[in-house]
């Protein structure tokens, strides 16, 4: 299976998918034709499910999300909850900012939505000397 990599730009998200279970969507995620980003990330994911790695860990480190962008993910977090329930290992990492509650509440509300246990990793700045 090929590998997903979609560069990040100022309204979308860079999505780096690889078949050996490693995955990362990172930045904003605010285009206003998010049906058309998102429908490939997540034939991707579904491709995936078929045969995925035996470990799979999604890294989110999200700065903004409109609602269909909310709503595709879910979706992706949707496969990816299948392959748990195959019996496979699902780790989803949520980062966020300190001071972005939003964010986590988001995050909070995916992971009770979609059923899988997520880890919450605050994303702190580097000191400046």
């Amino acid at each position: 299976m090929d590998h997903l990599v979609i560069a990040q730009t100022e309204q979308t998200p860079l999505v780096s998918f690889l078949s050996n279970g490693i995955m990362e969507i990172s930045g904003k995620s605010i285009d206003q034709d998010s049906v058309a980003f998102w429908q490939p990330v997540l034939s991707w994911v579904k491709a995936y499910s078929i045969q995925p790695a035996k470990k799979t860990c999604l890294n989110l480190f999200i700065d903004s999300l409109d609602t269909s962008s909310s709503s595709a993910l879910v979706e992706v977090l949707y496969v990816l909850n299948d392959i748990l329930k195959e019996g496979n290992d699902v780790h989803v990492h949520w980062n966020y900012e300190e001071n972005d509650l939003d964010m986590l509440e988001l995050g909070k509300d995916m992971e009770q939505l979609t059923q899988i246990g997520f880890e919450f990793d605050v994303l702190k700045p580097f000191p400046i000397a």
